[in-house]
């Protein structure tokens, strides 16, 4: 039986750098697991225990705008 408490865990991929989020859920029961990276396929995280990750998603960042760091100024 699972536990009402959710936590979402920011994790990066060593391989490639990639960011993923993942909500971790609290159990009862033990429970093992993986993520692979969909980039690169390496292992972002591995567990055991009584706790489980699911929901892993890419963290979307936006690119660097160059030349516009004084847009939103009023001179």
């Amino acid at each position: 039986m699972a536990n009402s408490i959710w936590t979402i865990e920011e994790f990066t991929c060593a391989g490639c750098g990639m960011n993923y989020t993942a909500t971790r859920e609290e159990h009862s029961e033990a429970h093992a697991g993986h993520f692979k990276c969909s980039i690169c396929s390496g292992v972002v995280h591995a567990w055991s225990g009584k706790h489980h990750f699911f929901g892993w998603q890419a963290v979307k960042t936006r690119p660097p705008v160059f030349g516009r760091r004084w847009a939103d100024v009023e001179w």
